[in-house]
């Protein structure tokens, strides 16, 4: 019973008894060093799932964090071992604090689906304590087993993985769609749960030419020179003939003209390189040589004219006989 009447209001009365820590709860920290005062914590519920297979009665207060912008509360499970898990936390901080105010105890590990709630009271015993995070036994810190609130698991959220990226966490009436080339069918059936089922099919007009929904991926092919490939397959054929070699590589095609491969080596083009170069010096020399014979001629034209236009008569020429 309370110690003192002053309030019959259920927090009242819980600031003036261990609640929600049980009666046979030390409610001091491994080092002595904090003893909790009555009017700090002054309600709990945490939800815990049946699948989880734990006892309520081994939930306990494990560690209360003082700092100077607030306060951290953890609740632990005595599994028996030397290392207790962490199954829920909390934080809040001084200044938004005002008395009788719930918080979050959001669930950890095996716990994560599960978010309870803390009822915090005064922050004037605790405030004296120095800055640093106190630790306690499962008898230390014991919570009463009415904390505890027993559960049926069910369905909390879901989660979409593609191509290894998750979503965020999806909460409420969620709708399944069938996307391309999906179908999906309920089946309920009377006794039986009701059943899901996914077909990858093909046609029925749900197929989309190729839709592309990343642009980084690169536009689709739909046509070559326009053509476009079989409705039936999707087969596009490319024929080869004598001169024309075609060849699949990764990825692509590979074009080879057999026709105009060279039929001489490197050295046979060296030697012809070579006969090229002095047939172009010899040509060289004719053409100079065509140059000078020409000079000739004209001169010798000149000369011949000369002759024939000059004014001196023949000189006579008078033979004596002896």
């Amino acid at each position: 019973m309370p110690r003192g009447v002053w309030n019959q209001e259920w927090l009242n009365q819980n600031s003036q008894r261990a609640y929600p820590l049980t009666e046979a709860a030390a409610k001091t920290d491994v080092s002595g060093a904090l003893a909790l005062a009555d009017d700090f914590i002054l309600a709990l519920t945490f939800p815990v799932h049946a699948g989880n297979d734990v006892q309520p009665g081994k939930f306990y207060i494990k560690e209360i964090g003082v700092f100077g912008a607030g306060f951290s509360i953890s609740i632990g499970y005595d599994d028996g071992t030397a290392s207790p898990p962490t199954v829920a936390s909390t934080v809040f901080s001084r200044s938004g604090h005002t008395e009788y105010m719930s918080y979050a105890l959001s669930g950890i590990g095996d716990f994560s689906d599960s978010v309870g709630q803390i009822n915090i009271g005064k922050l004037t015993a605790i405030s004296s304590a120095g800055n640093a995070v106190y630790k306690f036994t499962p008898v230390a810190g014991a919570l009463e087993v009415e904390a505890i609130d027993p559960m049926i698991r069910q369905v909390q959220g879901l989660v979409v993985i593609n191509d290894g990226e998750r979503s965020s966490r999806l909460y409420g009436d969620i709708e399944i769609e069938a996307g391309t080339n999906m179908r999906i069918t309920v089946v309920e059936e009377s006794g039986q749960n009701p059943k899901l089922t996914f077909n990858a099919i093909d046609g029925e007009g749900l197929s989309i030419d190729c839709v592309c929904e990343d642009d980084s991926l690169g536009p689709c092919i739909r046509t070559i020179n326009s053509i476009p490939p079989t409705p039936q397959d999707g087969n596009f054929t490319v024929l080869g003939d004598t001169c024309i070699e075609v060849a699949a590589i990764t990825n692509g095609l590979k074009l080879d003209d057999k026709c105009s491969e060279p039929c001489c080596d490197c050295a046979d083009l060296d030697a012809l390189r070579n006969e090229v170069a002095t047939l172009g010096s010899s040509a060289a020399n004719v053409q100079g040589f065509v140059n000078r014979l020409q000079t000739e001629v004209v001169s010798l034209s000149d000369a011949l004219l000369g002759s024939i236009l000059s004014d001196d008569s023949c000189v006579s020429c008078t033979v004596s006989e002896s």
